[in-house]
């Protein structure tokens, strides 16, 4: 049996990805590609945890999330050694970007994230980060009529910065967001194609 692969999606809120991720998705299936989409936090007990608000520091729910991730990359390997092709909407550069940044005037230390991530991680066979002007990003989400502790102008900012930085160090595929969306998916679709044959 072919292996499956692991592809991830990473952006700022209003990136666009996760509705690229369910267009991506159908046009596998079509193309008779098993897929599976998942995504961050998972809906498992730790996931759960994560989506009530409470008072925790950076560092807690950057331990959370980690913790959900370790029992969701166990799935993951699973479903990609059966050779079902992974979806994925946020993975550890989601942790990382995120809880290094200041929110509030509370960050954690991007060094410790990104070692305690390592520890349960795969690296995926491709991460596509969609790049986008946090201001763009929030006038999506604003139109969407919903918007998170998280959408503040410099932190998203922060964030962006961050995405970019892990971008490089682990040779994500730098996506424009700020195209039309069919643009977007068209380019997307050519470099999953390049995974998934």
């Amino acid at each position: 049996m072919r292996k499956g692969a692991f592809i991830v999606f990473e952006g700022i809120d209003g990136s666009g990805k996760s509705s690229c991720m369910d267009e991506v998705a159908s046009a596998l299936l079509r193309e008779r590609i098993k897929v599976i989409k998942t995504s961050e936090p998972t809906k498992g007990e730790i996931g759960a945890i994560l989506r009530t608000s409470g008072n925790r520091t950076p560092e807690a729910e950057a331990l959370l999330f980690t913790a959900d991730r370790a029992v969701h990359t166990c799935e993951i390997v699973k479903w990609v050694e059966s050779g079902k092709t992974v979806l994925c909407d946020r993975y550890y550069a989601s942790t990382i970007a995120y809880q290094s940044a200041s929110l509030n005037g509370r960050s954690a230390d991007a060094d410790w994230l990104t070692a305690i991530n390592d520890e349960v991680i795969i690296e995926p066979d491709m991460t596509l980060l969609f790049d986008i002007d946090p201001e763009l990003s929030m006038g999506r989400v604003e139109s969407r009529g919903r918007r998170s502790r998280f959408e503040r102008p410099e932190y998203l900012r922060e964030v962006r910065n961050n995405y970019l930085r892990i971008a490089k160090l682990r040779n994500f595929k730098v996506i424009d967001a700020s195209r039309p969306k069919e643009e977007v998916l068209e380019d997307v679709l050519r470099r999953v194609r390049e995974i998934t044959g």
